[in-house]
Formats: structure tokens, sequence, C-alpha cells
């Protein structure tokens, strides 16, 4: 396997736990209705184009949330602080 695959699988790896976490805090919503217009509000504020707890607000924060661990990662590089 060469060095690139690795890298961009460590990354995709990274993406899925975002998607991961996105999907817990989304279940959270519904499992534990506490501050609810919290919870949304910081959806809102997090995301583009979420406008609330429906399906496809749900698949706009997974996509975003796959590619943050891209972002994440490229700055993380260009900082220097990966050897």
């Amino acid at each position: 396997m060469s060095k690139d695959c690795c890298e961009h699988f460590k990354v995709y790896k990274l993406g899925l736990f975002f998607v991961l976490l996105f999907t817990v805090c989304f279940l959270w919503y519904y499992l534990i209705p506490v501050e609810k217009i919290l919870h949304e509000s910081l959806f809102k504020l997090s995301f583009l184009g979420f406008t609330g707890m429906n399906i496809l607000s749900f698949l706009l924060g997974a996509i975003q949330s796959f590619f943050w661990a891209y972002i994440f990662y490229g700055l993380w590089k260009i900082s220097g602080l990966k050897k």
C-alpha cells in the first residue's frame, strides 16, 4: 500500500467517525429532549442548509461532517504538526 492510500484511508475513517458523532447528536435530540430549541439552533449555526430536524437536514449535516474531516486533516498537514 502506498503512503497516499494509507493517509486517504485514515481521513476516510475520520470522516466516518465525524458522521457517527453527528448521527449520535441528531438522535440525542429525540432521545433526551432537553433544551430542544438550543440543540436545533446549534445545528443551524454549524451546518449550511440545516432547516430543522428532518431527513434533508440530516443528510446535509452528515455530508458536511464527512467533509470536515478532510478540511481538518488538510489544516493539520499545512500547520506542520503532522510529521
